[in-house]
């Protein structure tokens, strides 16, 4: 083979540049639909994105009134709970409160009575009979 001469090295380099021209204008669409088509992508995940969240915030939302209702529930019921409680010691209070002056009582006519008699027995004569 006979070596290639000045002329047909340039008309090589020249369609070698043709060539790479033209698959640097195919990387460049390809680059550009790329980008699009990343664009497109992220925009929908984007609006999937949000609507997970709407739907959570909505959930959350949910849950939280039902928690609330139902620890107003609680707290009303052991209100009146609490109330009927105080109820029962107020009037466990008053009874000791009664007791307690029954029983002060008791012991002051049981101190008398015992009282009187000590004094019957010492004071009294024992000609007198009794």
């Amino acid at each position: 083979m006979a070596d290639p001469t000045t002329q047909e090295l340039k008309e090589l380099i020249l369609n070698l540049e043709r060539v790479i021209l033209g698959l640097d204008r195919k990387i460049d669409i390809q680059f550009v639909e790329l980008k699009s088509d990343i664009k497109s992508v992220e925009d929908r995940l984007g609006g999937e994105i949000k609507r997970v969240e709407e739907r959570l915030s909505a959930d959350i939302k949910s849950v939280e009134d039902r928690l609330s209702a139902d620890i107003k529930s609680v707290e009303d019921r052991l209100g009146g709970e609490i109330k009927r409680v105080e109820e029962k010691v107020s009037g466990i209070d008053k009874r000791i409160g009664n007791e307690e002056f029954i029983s002060r009582g008791a012991l002051a006519a049981v101190f008398v009575s015992v009282s009187a008699g000590v004094i019957k027995y010492l004071f009294s004569s024992p000609s007198s009979g009794l």
